[in-house]
């Protein structure tokens, strides 16, 4: 099932994907690693519910969250 997405929901998303991209959550210490705020922050718990608004799912990118810092083998 498609879904047709106008030219200004299509541009909420890439804002929050932008938002998610610059706010990961470290999985070390579990905050946030450019605010530095415990669990997600703000910013982050907005864009995804923009995301679930839409009915889509985030881009995600590996070892965004740097699991090595948490002794965790890496899989290649």
């Amino acid at each position: 099932m498609s879904t047709y997405l106008s030219s200004e929901a299509k541009a909420h998303l890439l804002h929050a994907q932008v938002l998610l991209d610059e706010h990961p959550v470290s999985s070390s210490d579990g905050l946030c690693q450019s605010c530095g705020t415990d669990g997600p922050c703000q910013l982050r718990r907005t864009a995804l519910r923009v995301f679930g608004r839409y009915g889509r799912l985030p881009r995600r990118w590996p070892g965004k969250t740097r699991p090595e810092l948490i002794r965790l083998r890496r899989v290649v």
